[in-house]
C-alpha cells in the first residue's frame, strides 16, 4: 500500500489528546533508531490485532513510503491510548510515532463505500442518490466541498434508517441519548413539559432540520419530546459518527453548535418563570444577543479580581445575565483573611447576575465550574430592553436577586459561614454557630461530583455490618465485582466506589463507542471495549477498572479446579462456589449489549481481545442489583442526590431552622 503524504493531515478521534505535538522527521528518525525491537509496546497495546503487528513492520512502515495492510488497519484502529509509552525499556514515543502515520495514512473515510450495502438499507422508493440529496438540504452540510459525497455515505453506512408512523414518538423528554436524527421527510413537533406538567409546544422541525442535538452536546438528558405528525423517514447518527464528521469537517461543528445553542437557550428561556409569556419574537431576539461560553471543570466563569481564567479567554461582562445551560457553578467570596467562603451552588437551568450584583449588595464574587458547564450570557443591554419594555419581568428579575441575599444569610446562618447579608448591608463577620463538619460534607457532595450523579450507590453505617455481601453479590453476576463499599463518608452515609451514572459523564469520550448510555442513563461498556483505560483516565472518581480478559471471564469452574488440583478440599470447595451461586457462570464477559456502532462481531476478534473496562452499570438487563438485594440489613441502597440529599438550598434551610 503506497501512502501519499497528505498537505494537511487530519487525525481523527484525538479529543482525549488535544495538546499532543507531533514529532519531527528527524525526531520520528531518532525515535526508530533507539527502538531495540523487544515488541514489548506491541504486548502492552489493548488493540486486538497488535498481537498480529512485529515491531519491525511498524517501524519500516514509519520511515519508508509503503505500508502493509495489516499495518495500515492497526494504525486505523489505533486509539491513541499511550498503554505503550511507560513499558518501552528505551523511553521511545511510540504514541506520537504512531501519530505520524496516522498523518500519512489519512482519513479512512476517503476510500470507497460499498453503495449495494447503503442500498439494502433503504426503504422501498428510496436510493443513495435521494439520501444524500436529502441530507444536503440540512445547512450544515451544504457545502460539498468541506463534507464530499463519500463523506456522507460513510455517515449513511454508518447510522440507522428509521420509519415513522404519524404519533410515534423518537425523543422523549428525561431520556437520554446521544444520536443526531436528520429529517429526510416529514415534520416533527416539539414539546417541554411546563411549570405545571402541562406540555408546552416548542417548535416544529421539517425535512431539512435535525434534532437530538442537545443530549450530543450537553450529555444531559432530553430537554424536549419529539413526535411525528405525519409519516417520516430519519437518519439516526451515531455520536462517534457524527464527532469523526466534525473532525474532518470542522465548519459543519461550528455551524451545529451555533444552530444548537441558540435552539437550547429558546427552549430554557421558556421554561424559565422569569420570561414566562414573553412573544416568541422577543425571546428570538434576546438568543440572537446572547453569547455562548464553555468552561472545564475548576475552570472560572469570572473572578473577584476581575482576572477569570488567568485572562486566557476572556472576561464575560460582569452585568450580563448568566444562564446556566448545563452544569454545576460554584458562587464565593474571598474573607477579610484571605480564605474562600461558598456563597451558593448553581446547576443547569438557573441564572444568576454576573457578579457585581449577585447578592443586591454591588460586591464581586468568584464563580467557579465544577463540572462541565455550558453558559449563555445575555448583556446587560438588551436585558435593560427588556425589563424596559416588560415591567413584569424586570419585578421577577428583583425577586430573584431577593431570593440569592435570602440564600446567602442563609448560609452565613447555617452550613458555609458565608460574609451575611441582610438586606443591602454586609458584614465581615461569620456565624460562630456555623456547623464545620456539615459544612465539610455538603462542600465534599457538590466538589467531589455526588451531586453530579443520577443514581450513587451509598451505605448506611448505622445499619451496614460490614460483611461485604454487597461487593461479592456483584462479583457472582459479573464475574468481577464492578464496586468497592468504601468510599466517601458524609454523615452516616458512605458514597461507595461505584459509578455514579453522571449526568455528563467525561468518560464517554471513546471512538470506538466501547462506552456507551441507555435511555434510561444507565452507562455501559459495550461489545466494542478493547480495555485502551481511556475512559477510566477521564473518570474523576476512579469509577472504571481495566482488567485483564481471562479475569473478565470470572473464575474457573468446579471442573476446571478439579483438573488442576487433586486436592479433596479444593474439589469440594470449588463445587460448594460454583455448584450452589448459579450466576457464576451466567456471564461470558461483562457487557451488556452491542454498542452503538456495532463495530466487531464476536469468535475470532473475541479471541484477540486483550483486556475490558469494568464498571458498574446498574445491573442493565436485570430485574434487580446484586448489591442492593444481597445486603441482609437493608444498609445499601441506590439514590438519586437531588432528591436524597435536597438541593443546597434546602439543605441550608434545614440547618438555619
Amino acid at each position: 500500500m503506497q501512502i501519499q503524504p497528505l498537505e494537511q493531515p487530519v487525525v481523527t478521534g484525538m479529543q482525549h489528546r488535544s495538546n499532543i505535538k507531533p514529532l519531527r522527521k528527524e525526531e520520528i528518525r531518532f525515535e526508530i533508531d533507539m527502538c531495540i525491537g523487544c515488541d514489548r509496546c506491541m504486548r502492552a497495546c489493548p488493540v486486538p490485532i497488535s498481537s498480529q503487528v512485529a515491531i519491525a513492520d511498524l517501524n519500516r512502515a514509519t520511515i519508508t513510503g509503503t505500508m502493509a495492510s495489516h499495518i495500515a488497519k492497526f494504525t486505523d484502529e489505533c486509539v491513541m491510548c499511550g498503554s505503550c509509552v511507560p513499558v518501552c525499556p528505551v523511553n521511545n514515543h511510540r504514541d506520537l510515532l504512531m501519530l505520524a502515520l496516522k498523518q500519512r495514512l489519512g482519513t479512512s473515510w476517503k476510500s470507497p463505500v460499498d453503495v449495494r450495502r447503503v442500498t439494502n438499507a433503504l426503504p422501498r422508493g428510496w436510493n443513495p442518490a435521494l439520501v444524500l440529496s436529502r441530507l444536503r438540504e440540512q445547512a450544515m452540510l451544504r457545502d460539498a466541498q468541506s463534507v464530499p459525497d463519500n463523506y456522507l455515505l460513510h455517515v449513511i453506512a454508518a447510522s440507522s434508517l428509521l420509519t415513522l408512523a404519524p404519533g410515534d414518538v423518537v425523543i422523549h423528554e428525561g431520556e437520554y441519548g446521544r444520536d443526531i436524527n436528520c429529517i429526510l421527510e416529514g415534520q416533527f413537533e416539539l414539546s417541554t413539559n411546563g411549570p405545571d406538567g402541562v406540555p408546552i409546544p416548542v417548535g416544529i422541525l421539517r425535512r431539512g432540520e435535525y434534532m437530538g442535538d442537545y443530549g450530543m452536546l450537553t450529555g444531559h438528558q432530553h430537554n424536549t419530546t419529539a413526535q411525528a405528525q405525519s409519516n417520516a423517514l430519519m437518519l439516526a447518527i451515531p455520536e462517534q459518527v457524527m464527532q469523526h464528521l466534525i473532525e474532518l469537517a470542522p465548519g459543519v461543528g461550528s455551524h451545529f453548535e451555533q444552530i444548537s445553542h441558540a435552539r437550547s437557550l429558546e427552549h430554557i428561556l421558556k421554561r424559565l418563570a422569569l420570561f414566562q409569556g414573553m412573544p416568541e419574537n422577543v425571546l428570538q431576539w434576546v438568543g440572537s444577543q446572547t453569547q455562548f461560553r464553555e468552561y472545564e471543570r475548576d475552570e472560572r466563569l469570572f473572578a473577584e479580581d476581575n482576572t477569570g481564567n488567568g485572562g486566557q479567554r476572556g472576561q464575560p461582562a460582569r452585568e450580563s445575565l448568566h444562564i446556566i445551560m448545563a452544569g454545576f457553578v460554584k458562587v464565593a467570596r474571598k474573607t477579610t483573611q484571605g480564605t474562600e467562603r461558598i456563597i451558593a451552588y448553581r446547576q443547569g437551568g438557573d441564572y444568576f447576575a454576573g457578579g457585581l450584583d449577585m447578592l443586591g449588595d454591588q460586591r464581586a464574587v468568584t464563580a467557579t465550574a465544577l463540572s462541565r458547564v455550558r453558559v449563555a450570557e445575555i448583556p446587560r443591554a438588551a436585558l435593560l430592553q427588556v425589563f424596559t419594555h416588560f415591567p413584569v419581568v424586570a419585578r421577577r428579575f428583583n425577586d430573584r436577586l431577593q431570593q440569592y441575599s435570602e440564600a446567602a444569610a442563609l448560609a452565613n446562618t447555617g452550613v458555609f459561614a458565608a460574609i451575611g447579608t441582610v438586606g443591602h448591608v454586609t458584614t465581615d463577620t461569620a456565624n460562630p454557630f456555623t456547623d464545620a463538619t456539615a459544612r465539610k460534607g455538603l462542600h465534599s457532595l457538590v466538589s467531589d461530583g455526588v451531586v453530579e450523579g443520577t443514581e450513587v450507590l451509598v451505605i448506611d453505617l448505622d445499619k451496614c455490618i460490614h460483611c461485604s455481601e454487597c461487593e461479592e453479590a456483584c462479583a457472582r453476576r459479573h464475574g468481577h465485582s464492578r464496586m468497592n463499599r468504601k468510599g466517601m463518608v458524609i454523615g452516616n452515609i458512605t458514597i461507595t466506589t461505584a459509578c455514579r451514572q453522571c449526568q455528563d459523564p467525561v468518560c464517554m469520550l471513546c471512538s470506538r463507542a466501547g462506552i456507551a448510555r441507555k435511555p434510561g442513563g444507565e452507562v455501559y461498556i459495550t461489545e466494542s471495549c478493547i480495555g485502551c483505560g481511556i475512559c477510566a483516565e477521564r473518570c474523576p472518581y476512579d469509577n472504571i477498572t481495566i482488567i485483564p480478559l481471562d479475569e473478565a471471564r470470572g473464575q474457573p469452574d468446579a471442573s476446571q479446579i478439579a483438573n488442576a488440583t487433586s486436592a479433596l478440599w479444593q474439589r469440594f470447595g470449588g463445587y460448594f462456589k460454583d455448584g450452589i451461586v448459579k450466576e457464576r457462570r451466567r456471564t461470558v464477559l461483562p457487557m451488556v449489549q452491542p454498542g452503538p456502532l456495532n463495530a466487531q462481531s464476536s469468535g475470532g476478534y473475541d479471541e484477540l481481545r486483550k483486556k475490558i473496562a469494568v464498571k458498574c452499570d446498574l445491573c442493565a438487563g436485570y430485574n434487580n442489583q446484586a448489591c442492593v438485594q444481597a445486603c441482609p440489613t437493608g444498609a445499601a441502597m441506590r439514590i438519586q442526590p437531588a432528591t436524597f440529599f435536597g438541593s443546597t438550598e434546602d439543605i441550608l434551610r434545614r440547618k438555619a431552622h
